[in-house]
């Protein structure tokens, strides 16, 4: 048996396990090169036999690897070659055009002794009388092996973790601590463990579990010894457990699984691999995440998988760093959604519906609302706080307090500062709550809390109300995380008060200043400027719907020797009696009373022909003579009267405001002329007639 076939012989099973094994001779040449890695690196185990595997991978050759081989090579302890991203022990190209990632472990392995009694018989047969040279070089090399100490090859097992890498990059909180790469995966056969000492060492030194589960028998028939380290079990009182494993240990929602994925091996073909996560539990009662990997490793005479072959890893770090990630994600996801509506909407209520409806749904709780401070003064003259509910988001398992208040002896006593001063109030459960005050547990417990968390909104030094997430069917340990949202999502509701109320008051001084910019000062009727955009507007659109528009011109009859008579004060509340007499006298919302200018005034009328505008006309003359305000320098009447202008036409896309107030003017202008106190109506040719 030449070399070659006895690594054959002694290696061979690792031919089935899907990572890259290779064994090399101290002199750097390869003894056998598994089928994994011809499928990787597309290197036949023929082309590459007993070839200096320095002329395939140089880098092998380097001092840093040199150095650690020669240690291998005399019997020293395993080392492992991790690789960078992008670089391998073992190049090889995915389709992709990714290499794969690998981790390498190089152990030392006691060399057969094959040589050493090939040399003997060798040198049995040779003829000592003859002096053949060959003969006394054999025995010369026999005595040599004989008197050397034992030799070692360096076996390589290479496992791909280019899929476990880039899920770990991923996640980049787990960069500084990202879990050991597991350093071999075996399918070993139960004879293999029982015939090869130096492989049940490497498989207990894997940092994760390798079994063989038997589907048939329903338990496990091997386990290596990491299940202590990882379960706190050994591997004996595993077996014990035989069919109870799973019932026993596994976590309650992820038993129903088991069935489902054991499922999966009835049609499995031989390199399936099925991978999947669950919950163990250690023996000090903590649950221990982890991810299995599992392919078929014997089979019934008739075919059918018997015998599962796995590793299992423990992940429950990443999934810890998983789960603070998605809780992070969400808490950043919820503060953009109200931040949103914050900087969308200046509806105050809509926002802290929002931040309640949001907040519950995120937090699971039973109930979240925002009470609402209202300074008060008491019969005691004391300044206490008042206020009630005024938001709230429920499940279906309590009770509404919408619009319910907090009781003045809660507020007392220094409860009032200590929210003012930023304060969180977290009760984890109101029955047993301590150094709480026992107001304010009665009314938790009147509102059927179980568990509560209240955050200050805090609008600079002032107390504006608090944030309040409940749970009403059961006790609730609070989180830190969760606790942290609570105070962001409160900051962020002290942003969106303050804006409200500054929109508030820029709205108020808005219309103010419209009304300013729109309305006569002393009358407080339409400015000129009011009327001009009115006029416009209102000629666009009956232009586009063909229908009249109408408009009053009237003027106070000697209203300057009425101003020379009684005074400019006098004058004044004229004008302003006048204005309400000429806007009682206009009936619809679409009518415009406007100051023209001095004592003249202007009535734009919609929708309103001649006939129509005259009535009106009429009606703010009757008016005003009901006013009875004396005038004895008027020279038509003992009263204040008005002389009136009425113009109509039916506006088109080349008819401008100034024609139909040209008309109007003209009519006013023949009314004073004919006499005062009358009304003239105009078309659009001229003054059709007076009254």
């Amino acid at each position: 048996m030449n070399e070659i076939q006895a690594a054959q012989k002694e290696f061979g099973i690792l031919d089935r396990v899907p990572e890259g094994v290779c064994v090399l001779r101290e002199d750097s040449s390869v003894l056998f090169w598994n089928r994994c890695l011809e499928d990787w690196t597309g290197i036949s185990r023929s082309e590459i036999l007993l070839k200096d595997i320095g002329v395939y991978f140089p880098h092998l050759h380097q001092p840093k690897y040199a150095h650690r081989l020669k240690q291998i090579f005399e019997g020293g302890p395993p080392t492992i070659f991790s690789s960078q991203l992008h670089k391998s022990i073992i190049p090889a190209q995915m389709a992709d055009g990714r290499w794969r990632i690998q981790h390498t472990t190089v152990t030392a392995v006691p060399a057969p002794d094959f040589r050493f009694s090939s040399l003997l018989s060798r040198a049995c047969e040779c003829d000592f009388r003859l002096g053949n040279a060959a003969c006394e070089s054999d025995i010369v090399e026999s005595h040599q092996q004989l008197n050397n100490p034992k030799s070692f090859y360096a076996l390589f097992v290479i496992e791909d973790v280019t899929d476990l890498t880039y899920r770990i990059q991923d996640y980049r909180a787990m960069r500084d601590r990202a879990l050991e790469e597991i350093k071999e995966r075996t399918k070993v056969e139960e004879a293999l463990r029982e015939s090869q000492h130096f492989i049940q060492k490497i498989a207990d030194a894997t940092p994760c579990l390798i079994y063989i589960y038997d589907l048939i028998e329903g338990r496990n028939i091997y386990i290596n010894r990491q299940v202590d380290l990882l379960l706190g079990y050994t591997a004996e009182e595993i077996q014990q457990m035989g069919s109870q494993l799973f019932p026993n240990l596994m976590y309650p929602e992820d038993l129903w699984q088991v069935s489902a994925h054991q499922e999966k091996f009835t049609t499995a073909q031989d390199g399936d691999i099925f991978e999947r996560e669950y919950r163990i539990e250690h023996r000090s009662g903590e649950w221990c995440w982890f991810h299995s990997r599992e392919i078929v490793f014997a089979r019934t005479a008739e075919g059918l998988p018997k015998q599962i072959l796995g590793t299992a890893q423990d992940i429950t770090k990443r999934k810890w760093t998983e789960e603070a990630m998605r809780l992070q994600t969400e808490r950043e996801r919820l503060m953009g959604v109200i931040t949103q509506h914050i900087r969308q909407s200046l509806d105050l209520s809509e926002v802290l519906n929002t931040a309640v409806t949001q907040v519950r749904q995120f937090l699971g709780t039973d109930r979240a609302i925002i009470f609402r401070f209202i300074p008060n003064t008491h019969k005691d003259s004391n300044i206490v706080k008042i206020g009630n509910v005024t938001v709230e988001s429920l499940a279906s398992n309590c009770t509404s307090i919408l619009g319910a208040n907090i009781p003045d002896c809660c507020l007392r006593d220094g409860n009032f500062s200590y929210y003012q001063q930023g304060n969180i109030r977290a009760i984890e459960d109101v029955s047993t709550a301590a150094n709480f005050p026992n107001c304010h547990i009665e009314l938790l417990r009147k509102w059927g809390v179980k568990a509560n968390l209240e955050v200050p909104i805090l609008q600079g030094e002032q107390l504006w109300g608090l944030l309040m997430v409940q749970q009403c069917g059961t006790v609730r340990a609070w989180q830190p995380l969760e606790i942290e949202l609570m105070k962001h999502l409160a900051n962020q509701l002290a942003i969106a008060i303050q804006q409200a109320e500054l929109y508030q008051q820029l709205q108020a001084a808005n219309e103010q200043l419209q009304r300013l910019a729109s309305s006569d000062g002393l009358t407080h009727i339409a400015n000129r400027r009011k009327f001009d955009e009115y006029l416009l507007q209102q000629l666009l659109i009956l232009a586009r719907d063909k229908q009249p528009l109408s408009l009053i011109l009237c003027d106070i009859d000697f209203f300057k020797s009425y101003n020379d008579t009684y005074g400019h004060q006098a004058g004044d509340e004229c004008l302003r009696l006048v204005a309400k007499a000429i806007q009682r006298a206009v009936k619809r919302p679409a009518d415009l009373v406007a100051r023209y200018g001095g004592e003249e005034f202007a009535v734009i009328l919609p929708n309103t022909d001649l006939k129509g505008a005259l009535r009106v006309a009429k009606e703010i003359q009757i008016r005003v003579k009901d006013l009875q305000i004396p005038h004895f320098a008027s020279e038509v009447s003992d009263c204040i009267t008005l002389s009136a202008g009425v113009a109509c036409l039916i506006p088109t896309a080349d008819i401008s405001p100034k024609e139909l107030i040209a008309g109007a003017d003209r009519a006013l202008y023949q009314a004073k002329n004919l006499g005062r106190d009358r009304i003239v109506m105009c078309s659009e040719s001229s003054c059709l007639s007076q009254v």
